[in-house]
């Protein structure tokens, strides 16, 4: 693992800590942690789908990834129906679902484009230059990219905000 992974890992986990502690022994207004958390995963969340996507063609990377995903989706199982959690629209928590999602999703695409293409996706938000070439991958884009990508990142906003 590389210091960016690090990097993130521990900035994710950490912020998630902090607001949790935070919230636990009511150091700031619980109702302002409620209503903005969702900002933290929410970002994290297209963080890693769009700028870090590469990571996890790392296998340790996906595999420590996906260890902290399923503990969000047992803390998130876990406290969902608390009264002081519900919210109009859902649950005040549905965003701890994103990430499990975000690394299942690029799993997947990456496990379907390998098969079919031979090597990684990459999500083409950032690099919408179709003729631009990668230097770490030495390709162009492929039509494929941006229909994974595009399918990736409603799955993920979708999958999260529409399940229970």
């Amino acid at each position: 693992m590389e210091k960016i992974d690090w990097t993130l890992l521990l900035s994710y986990t950490g912020l998630n800590l902090i607001i949790g502690l935070a919230y636990l022994i009511d150091l700031y207004d619980r109702q302002f942690i409620m209503e903005f958390y969702f900002f933290i995963p929410l970002v994290f969340v297209f963080l890693i789908f769009d700028v870090f996507h590469k990571r996890f063609w790392n296998k340790k990377v996906l595999l420590i990834w996906g260890v902290i995903g399923i503990a969000q989706l047992i803390a998130y199982y876990s406290f969902k129906d608390l009264p002081e959690l519900q919210a109009v629209n859902g649950n005040r928590l549905e965003w701890l679902k994103a990430l499990p999602l975000t690394i299942f999703i690029s799993f997947i695409l990456n496990l379907i484009n390998k098969k079919v293409y031979g090597d990684y996706f990459i999500v083409t938000t950032m690099r919408l230059d179709p003729k631009r070439v990668d230097p770490k991958d030495e390709r162009k884009l492929r039509p494929a990219d941006y229909v994974f990508s595009f399918t990736g990142f409603l799955i993920i906003i979708f999958g999260t905000v529409f399940t229970n």
